[in-house]
């Protein structure tokens, strides 16, 4: 019987990263989880994918994939957001640790998160909110358009931070945008370790340019001043045109994922709240 894996494209050899960016993914420290917050941390496995799992509650599960332009990042790197998004939402966050490029170019590391949703999935009987930053929120948002093609039940809700979902990086933002943790040359460039030849037209790799028909209830914050602000706007008028709840939140004056890199910024606090209030609104409709 096919699978929802059936309809990805096939695996593909990648090539190794260079020293340049093995430097950089060992900038995404570790960071620490507040005490106060009462959350249990731990590492499990879904579907033969590592995760890492922040539980405060059973209200929700939010499947969270990290950014860092599909190449960086690390579960740990999120400890400290996932487990204030965890207390907030009285959830549980799943984290995978998902494969990265050019190592494993495109379609590994959404196999790997469509892998641990199909598990989540089948196992949760609890609304399920997929969520993303960046490199992240691209991918959270594929995953919905695989399972839709696979006919797997659809999460509950999609929440998004400065999404990155078209690759083609064409929109004026990157020309305008004062932000500088996520300029042009920064995006065609992980761009290119991800794709490796792949077409950026698949909605899969720019899944901005999927049907969005049948999406769940989404939240996307975007900051002002960052070149992602083209990227929420198309994705929030795109659900709007097929009649899906969307709430987007542009925060003036914010660069690339601000909640993420000024934590204790007040706008940043605020960001972590209203994403709290968003899973626990959710409420399990989604079908298969």
């Amino acid at each position: 019987m096919p699978t929802v894996h059936d309809a990805l494209p096939a695996e593909r050899t990648g090539t190794p990263a260079s020293p340049q960016l093995l430097e950089r993914r060992a900038m995404f420290a570790v960071t620490d989880i507040d005490p106060a917050l009462g959350v249990t941390a731990g590492d499990t496995e879904f579907a033969g994918v590592p995760c890492r799992t922040v539980r405060a509650g059973d209200r929700a599960t939010i499947l969270y994939l990290h950014g860092g332009g599909y190449r960086m990042g690390s579960p740990e790197a999120y400890n400290a957001y996932a487990a204030k998004s965890a207390a907030g939402a009285e959830a549980t966050v799943v984290l995978p640790r998902y494969r990265l490029a050019p190592e494993n170019p495109f379609p590994a590391g959404l196999r790997d998160a469509v892998a641990v949703y199909e598990a989540l999935a089948s196992a949760v009987e609890g609304p399920i909110v997929l969520a993303g930053d960046s490199a992240g929120a691209g991918l959270a948002a594929a995953v919905i358009v695989a399972a839709k093609a696979g006919g797997l039940r659809t999460p509950d809700g999609l929440m998004l931070l400065s999404p990155w979902l078209d690759l083609h990086c064409s929109s004026p933002f990157y020309e305008t945008a004062p932000d500088v943790f996520f300029p042009l040359a920064t995006a065609e460039s992980a761009r290119e370790d991800y794709l490796q030849g792949a077409p950026a037209s698949d909605p899969l790799v720019s899944p901005l340019l999927a049907d969005h028909t049948g999406f769940p209830a989404t939240l996307i914050q975007v900051g002002g001043n960052e070149a992602l602000v083209g990227d929420a706007l198309g994705l929030a008028a795109s659900l709007a045109k097929v009649n899906v709840t969307c709430t987007l939140e542009v925060v003036a004056d914010q660069g690339h994922t601000w909640p993420l890199i000024y934590p204790d910024h007040s706008v940043s606090v605020a960001s972590i709240e209203s994403c709290a209030r968003f899973v626990r609104s959710i409420e399990r409709t989604g079908q298969g």
